[in-house]
């Protein structure tokens, strides 16, 4: 059954395509995920065009590079994070010291060791929630058939 995001039908037959980059248990559950990546992708090229960052008339026939290059460059306009400031690195630090036990000695890695991961991991965090915060507004205000769970 065809996918439909907004006017815009995503066929069976690009779901099958998509479904080799979806490994799940049973070809149910890589359907579900290839359809959705399918949705994601269509909203962003649609927020994209709204944006005029792409003409709305050419984003079906856009080659998959240049579509990650407007997916990457709406994402890059929209989504901004806070760096993750010394204060709230030696915080996370100092709340979950297990998580930078040395597996050879078993003693705590001190901070100056551990802060570079815990600021890109910080980052990647906010970055993800600010991704999902922007996605679910999209998918509020879309209105999509045949996507079902």
């Amino acid at each position: 059954m065809p996918v439909f995001v907004n006017k815009y039908e995503i066929s069976d037959d690009a779901v099958h395509a998509e479904m080799v980059h979806h490994p799940a248990p049973d070809l149910a559950a890589a359907r579900l995920d290839a359809a959705r990546a399918l949705v994601v992708k269509r909203l962003l090229l649609e927020e994209a065009a709204a944006e005029d960052m792409v003409s709305a008339k050419d984003i079906d026939d856009l080659p998959e590079e240049k579509v990650e290059v407007v997916i990457r460059a709406l994402l890059d306009s929209v989504i901004t994070t806070p760096e993750a400031d010394e204060e709230t690195c030696r915080r996370y630090y100092d709340q979950h010291q297990l998580r930078f036990v040395d597996k050879t000695t078993e003693k705590i890695l001190p901070y100056d060791l551990v802060r570079a991961h815990i600021v890109q991991y910080l980052e990647d965090k906010a970055y993800h929630s600010a991704f999902n915060a922007y996605l679910d507004k999209l998918m509020t205000c879309a209105k999509i058939v045949g996507l079902a769970a």
